[in-house]
């Protein structure tokens, strides 16, 4: 796999972990109101908590993993520019 390749990858990981959090947050559970003489409300759950936790958690090492592979091929890659630094630094004259 090519960094760029990774790099795309790691970018749609993130938006899953996004929408999975939201799952978890706001629409893991259904909710039916009974109204009448007793009201009341029934949540069920439509996921398991857990599962979606442990998916998230997945998720995320692949991330650390990914950004630590991406930094490890950046120390060891160099590369070729020519350039002075010193006159590419220096002050307005």
């Amino acid at each position: 796999m090519t960094i760029n390749e990774l790099l795309v990858l790691m970018k749609a990981v993130n938006k899953r972990i996004n929408d999975l959090s939201i799952i978890r947050q706001t629409v893991s559970v259904t909710e039916h109101r009974y109204f009448g003489g007793d009201e009341r409300k029934e949540s069920i759950p439509e996921y398991d908590v857990k599962a979606v936790d442990k998916k998230i958690t997945e998720l995320q090492l692949f991330l650390f993993k990914a950004d630590s592979a991406i930094k490890q091929s950046n120390a060891v890659t160099s590369v070729e520019v020519e350039v002075d630094v010193d006159s590419l630094l220096a002050p307005l004259s």
